[in-house]
């Protein structure tokens, strides 16, 4: 089974997948199954003991916990971690069963295919501090960019769903918020544009984001694009969850 929820930031939105708290269904994952987190997984912060109480908790849990990555994440950290090929994509492998979904790459996974690209913008960045709290590796490389066409073209630019942090320009959820690139420099690329660009090629099922902070679908986009912060939905139910989300004018 595969199980899809938007941001954790650590210890602040985590109940969500505890299986002792808030995820009943999580009593019966086995290491068969996925939770897929939408971004800003947060447990990759500091590299101090908070981290690694959070890492060791996920790590005893029985499924594979999978994300890609948020704006709230310590890139520096995150890529020290190994690299590896993991369900037909690249990976950091975090934990033995902890695995960062590397942006612009696809995934099969438990018979369902997956196209991932994380980051977004920090729209408190007036209030981070760079090295510190705020990393330029929040905001895709034109290389990223590059490697997501590839992989696409690859499978024919056809998946069953689609895990990212932001969502593509044309969502109304994405302009919610301004973005400025001025902090980036050369190299850099809008998110939101380049999953715009992605999103009008490609032939996917649903589309999953985080970034927004709210549990909602937008429906007249090509196909229903879901937003979740505190809902965890399985896959296979996506449809009768979609019933019951509030629709995003």
């Amino acid at each position: 089974m595969i199980y899809i929820t938007g941001d954790t930031h650590r210890e602040i939105d985590i109940a969500k997948i505890n299986p002792d708290d808030r995820f009943a269904a999580g009593k019966t994952m086995t290491d068969q199954d996925y939770l897929i987190i939408c971004g800003d997984f947060g447990c990759i912060w500091d590299g101090g003991s908070g981290d690694s109480f959070w890492l060791d908790w996920l790590e005893s849990l029985p499924w594979t916990t999978c994300f890609v990555d948020g704006n709230h994440e310590n890139f520096e950290l995150l890529e020290q971690f190994p690299t590896a090929d993991w369900h037909g994509g690249r990976v950091h492998r975090i934990r033995s069963n902890i695995v960062h979904l590397q942006r612009g790459e696809v995934f099969d996974i438990d018979g369902r295919r997956f196209f991932t690209f994380g980051g977004a913008f920090s729209h408190d960045l007036m209030f981070r501090i760079e090295h510190i709290s705020w990393w330029r590796g929040e905001m895709a490389t034109k290389a990223d960019v590059e490697n997501a066409f590839a992989n696409l073209d690859r499978v024919g630019w056809k998946v069953d769903g689609v895990i990212t942090h932001d969502v593509y320009l044309r969502d109304p959820m994405s302009r919610s918020h301004s973005v400025s690139m001025a902090p980036y420099g050369a190299g850099y690329c809008d998110i939101r544009q380049v999953l715009d660009c992605i999103e009008k090629r490609l032939d996917y099922k649903y589309w999953f984001h985080g970034h927004y902070h709210r549990d909602c679908v937008y429906l007249k986009g090509k196909r229903p694009s879901i937003c979740l912060y505190d809902q965890v939905i399985r896959y296979d139910d996506v449809d009768r969850w979609i019933e019951r989300l509030p629709e995003e004018e």
